[in-house]
């Protein structure tokens, strides 16, 4: 996927240092613990207190203290909680690239096999199983970084995060099959996701998709599905939905300017579709994403 698929206004890097670590805790006035958002980096993610619901795209896990997830680059990702509950979390998001130039660039094994297979990659670890302990133990421990001078820590952190991502492949990539990978590395395809990740608010039409890809239009169809899971229509509603949630929290705008902005002439079907992916209504996300972006900030 195409770089322009940033759902966040504020890169996660610091500087010229390609990683961040975050430290944050919610409310029990709040049921949103974690806004909609993706990013061009992967992410560790580490539950310290209380229970969240963490949705990446459609996959769902629930996840209780001491528990923790992997969340490949560029894939869509928040978490809920119960009302009177509150919850504490920490993450470090770094560059893929970043590690693939310690590995001999991009291209090698390890991110190769995790770009490739993006939604395979997703992961989850089990404070109750054995084999996820030393994982956790790693992750719980990347938040005593916070607020130490960036060069006290920096090269073990590379060491840690080179140790983790060694162990999620022989864990989980490298029993991906191969023909997903193959499926996934189509130009055709590539060229397509990249063209709606930038175009989403034009007027796209299958056969402009389907040219852009270089197929015909039943290949077309046929091809997106394999290899991204979706059709594309449902593919360009999702990247749609997302900036228009991403533009609720982040702007005041007025929603109807946002739908038409985000490709929807019809602000009828736009609250209908948004609904359906968000499980609520636009005014009501963006009333609990700001709710939620002031919380995690204080």
């Amino acid at each position: 996927m195409n770089t322009e698929l940033i759902l966040e206004q504020i890169s996660h890097e610091t500087e010229a240092r390609p990683f961040s670590i975050h430290h944050t805790f919610v409310g029990e006035e709040n049921t949103n613990a974690l806004y909609l958002h993706c990013h061009p980096e992967a992410e560790f993610f580490y539950l310290e207190e209380g229970a969240v619901t963490f949705c990446v795209e459609n996959l769902i896990y629930e996840l209780h203290a001491g528990d923790g997830m992997f969340i490949p680059p560029k894939l869509a990702h928040n978490a809920n909680k119960e009302l009177g509950m509150a919850c504490r979390y920490s993450a470090v998001v770094f560059s893929v690239d970043w590690l693939a130039g310690y590995l001999g660039g991009t291209g090698n094994l390890y991110t190769n096999a995790l770009l490739i297979n993006r939604y395979d990659s997703v992961c989850s670890f089990r404070k109750e199983r054995k084999e996820d302990a030393l994982m956790l133990q790693r992750l719980d421990n990347f938040r005593a970084y916070m607020g130490m001078p960036i060069q006290s820590y920096e090269m073990k952190l590379l060491g840690e995060l080179m140790i983790s991502l060694q162990e999620l492949y022989n864990s989980v990539l490298v029993k991906l099959p191969y023909e997903a990978k193959a499926d996934a590395g189509k130009e055709g395809v590539q060229r397509a996701v990249e063209y709606i990740n930038q175009s989403y608010g034009d007027n796209l039409s299958l056969a402009r998709l389907a040219k852009c890809a270089g197929y015909s239009e039943s290949y077309f169809c046929h091809r997106f599905k394999a290899v991204t899971g979706y059709t594309p229509f449902s593919y360009l509603n999702r990247v749609r939905i997302i900036k228009a949630a991403e533009r609720l929290v982040l702007t005041d705008d007025k929603i109807t300017g946002i739908a038409l902005k985000c490709g929807f002439e019809n602000i009828s079907y736009f609250n209908r579709v948004f609904r359906k992916q968000m499980e609520m209504a636009p005014s009501e996300y963006r009333a609990s994403g700001r709710q939620n972006r002031e919380a995690s900030t204080l």
